[in-house]
C-alpha cells in the first residue's frame, strides 16, 4: 500500500520518501527535492546482483553490503535485507526488501548506506562519523560501528553541545576550512548506553527498528565549521582522557580507515577520495584519544573533550 511521501532534509539533500525515515521532516515539504525514495515490490530470495562491483564490505558474521553497477542502474545489496536500486541520474531510489523486513528498518539503511552511496557515486566521499557543535565550532568522532562515536556525541549533547550528525559525516569545503552538513536530527544509541540515554527526557526517546534508542535532538540550523576530529579508542584501563595529536603527514592514513562507503573500484572516485581526505587532513587537527569507558562516566569527560576545541585557534 502506498503511503503519503514525506520530505526530509538530510546531509544537505532534500529527500522525498515513501518509506518512513528516522529523521525530522522538513519544515516545508512543497519545495523541490533532490532524491526520491520509492517503495518497490518485496523480493525473495535476496541474492547478490550481477554486475561490476564498485564497493563491498563483509563482516565476520557474513553480513555486509555490495554496491554494484548493474548497467541499467546501480544496486546497493544488503545481506539478508534487500536491494536499493539507484537510478543512474542518482535522483530515484527504489527499495526492494524481503517481506519480513519492516519498512522502518529499510528507512534506517536509507539515511545511512543509501545516502552515502548516492554521494559516493556522485564523486563525493563521506566519513563514518558523528559530530556536535559548541559555540558554532564542530567536533567530530570517527570510528567503526560500536566504537563510541554516538556515545561520545551523546555525552557532549547531554552537557549542552548542539547535535549535528550521527553515523554519516558529509563535509563542505569553505575556504581554508570545512563545514559539517546536519544529519537526521536523531542520535541513535545502543541499549547498553543506558547511562547516556537516561540523561535525556523520555519524551525525546524513541525505539528504532534495529533495537536501538533514538534521541530526538533536532538538526543544527547551520553548517558549523569543523575545528577538530577525534578517533576514540575505548579503554576500561585508563581513568582520564589521553589525547595525542596525529601529525599532518600521518593524518591521511588515519582518515582513510573510516570512509562511510568503502573504497570504490572506479579510479576517478578513488582519486576524489584521496584528494578529499588529503585536504581534510591538511586543514583539520586530528587526534587519537584513549577514552575512559567505565560506569559512571568521569564527570569531566565532556569538559575535557570540549577543551580540544578551545586549544585550536578560532
Amino acid at each position: 500500500m502506498k503511503t503519503t511521501p514525506q520530505v526530509y532534509q538530510l546531509y544537505g539533500l532534500r529527500v522525498q520518501s515513501e518509506i518512513p525515515l528516522c529523521a525530522i521532516p522538513a519544515v516545508d515539504d512543497q519545495l523541490p527535492y533532490d532524491v526520491q525514495i520509492q517503495r518497490g515490490e518485496a523480493k525473495t530470495p535476496i541474492v547478490p546482483p550481477t554486475g561490476e562491483i564498485l564497493s563491498q564490505l563483509r563482516w565476520p558474521n557474513g553480513q555486509g553490503y555490495t554496491l554494484v553497477d548493474a548497467g541499467e542502474n546501480y544496486v546497493l545489496h544488503l545481506s539478508n535485507t534487500g536491494e536499493f536500486h539507484i537510478a543512474r541520474d542518482l535522483r530515484t531510489v527504489t527499495v526492494h526488501t524481503g517481506p519480513e523486513i519492516a519498512p522502518a528498518l529499510a528507512g534506517l539503511f536509507v539515511i545511512g548506506g543509501v545516502i552515502a552511496s548516492l554521494l559516493a557515486l556522485s564523486g563525493e566521499p563521506t566519513l563514518h562519523g558523528s559530530a556536535v557543535a559548541v559555540d558554532g565550532r564542530a567536533l567530530a568522532f570517527l570510528n567503526e560501528s560500536g566504537m563510541g562515536k554516538s556515545s561520545l556525541a551523546g555525552i557532549l549533547c547531554a552537557h549542552g553541545a548542539d547535535f549535528v550528525t550521527d553515523d554519516l559525516l558529509r563535509l563542505q569545503p569553505a575556504g581554508e576550512h570545512w563545514r559539517c552538513y546536519p544529519g537526521s536530527g536523531y542520535l541513535r544509541l545502543r541499549q547498553n548506553a543506558a547511562a547516556i540515554i537516561e540523561k535525556f527526557s523520555p519524551e525525546l526517546r524513541e525505539s528504532t527498528a534495529d533495537e536501538r534508542i533514538a534521541i530526538r535532538l533536532g538538526s543544527h540550523s547551520a553548517r558549523p565549521r569543523l575545528d577538530a576530529i577525534i578517533i576514540p579508542r575505548l579503554s576500561r584501563e585508563c581513568h582520564t582522557l589521553e589525547l595525542e595529536r596525529i601529525p599532518t603527514a600521518k593524518a591521511l592514513l588515519y582518515l582513510m580507515a573510516f570512509p562511510r562507503i568503502r573504497e570504490s573500484s572506479i579510479k576517478a572516485h578513488r582519486q576524489c577520495q584521496l584528494d578529499f581526505l588529503g585536504q581534510v587532513a591538511a586543514r583539520v587537527p586530528l587526534y587519537e584519544a584513549l577514552i575512559p569507558w567505565e560506569l559512571p562516566y568521569p564527570d569531566d569527560l565532556a569538559a575535557s573533550l570540549v577543551r580540544v576545541l578551545k586549544t585550536e585557534s578560532p
